[in-house]
């Protein structure tokens, strides 16, 4: 092998293991409490919350973490039973209705509970908060991951 094929192997190679690095310092790999985590620091960072409001930030994330893993424990049951309709020659659509509206009843059940607690933090919340809390959403909603599969940005029918 030459030289060159040897060093460019070892930068390909410490590109793969920086970028691995990097992306388990982000958190990218932490899952969903990770995740979590991660917003409601920077919340309470960027909101300069007190006392008070970092309770009802830590009730809110609690009730998030608590609702994933509800969500998720499910998560499995619905891919198997989706994956058997799949295994008929022909989908029953009775089935796959009724499992659509058991998935929408257990989402439904759990937004009450996320509404209120999401109430319970903004609402004791100042102004200036409330502001800040506003552009930091609007500010995810441009430059998240998905913006282009989710809608908000090119799309392939505009050309």
């Amino acid at each position: 092998m030459g030289k060159t094929t040897i060093v460019i192997l070892i930068v390909l190679a410490l590109l793969l293991v920086s970028g691995v690095a990097i992306a388990r310092y982000k958190g990218f790999c932490s899952g969903p409490e990770g995740r979590i985590d991660r917003v409601t620091e920077r919340i309470g960072k960027q909101l300069q919350l007190d006392d008070v409001q970092h309770l009802q930030l830590d009730q809110l994330k609690e009730k998030f973490v608590v609702i994933a893993h509800e969500l998720r424990s499910d998560h499995s049951t619905y891919v198997d039973e989706a994956i058997d309709l799949l295994n008929t020659p022909a989908l029953d659509r009775e089935q796959a209705h009724t499992l659509l509206m058991r998935k929408q009843a257990q989402l439904a059940s759990v937004s009450n509970e996320l509404i209120d607690a999401f109430a319970d933090f903004s609402d004791n919340l100042n102004q200036s908060q409330r502001n800040e809390l506003q552009s930091m959403i609007s500010h995810h909603r441009e430059h998240r991951h998905c913006k282009f599969a989710c809608g908000g940005g090119w799309s392939a029918t505009q050309e």
